[in-house]
């Protein structure tokens, strides 16, 4: 996997749990993560990626995936988007993953 689909794995699992009534942090950080608002490789601020990047290592692999994503989530240090993160379960992230994984995407 690459860091970009890690990336947009986090960002579609995190926009799909979190509720209308979410706070206003968890909306702000999907806003600056969004990796689909310009069709290069990134995001809408582009240093949410950039740090990002530089938190995870490669390889990444789809077994792994869901445990580099916690950790990421929890270096945020977000209380509302670990509870988030937290409600999504590693059988609903594998079924995420390989829907994503099978459809066209950015890489």
């Amino acid at each position: 996997m690459t860091y970009f689909e890690l990336f947009c794995l986090i960002f579609y699992a995190l926009d799909s749990n979190y509720t209308i009534n979410s706070n206003e942090e968890i909306q702000q950080f999907l806003s600056d993560a969004n990796p689909f608002l310009f069709e290069d490789i990134g995001s809408a601020d582009p240093a949410v990626f950039e740090e990002f990047c530089s938190f995870i290592k490669l390889p990444i692999t789809p077994a792994d995936s869901y445990s580099i994503a916690q950790k990421y989530i929890e270096h945020l240090n977000i209380s509302e988007l670990n509870k988030v993160f937290a409600s999504i379960s590693k059988s609903d992230w594998n079924e995420g993953l390989a829907s994503y994984m099978a459809s066209p995407h950015k890489k």
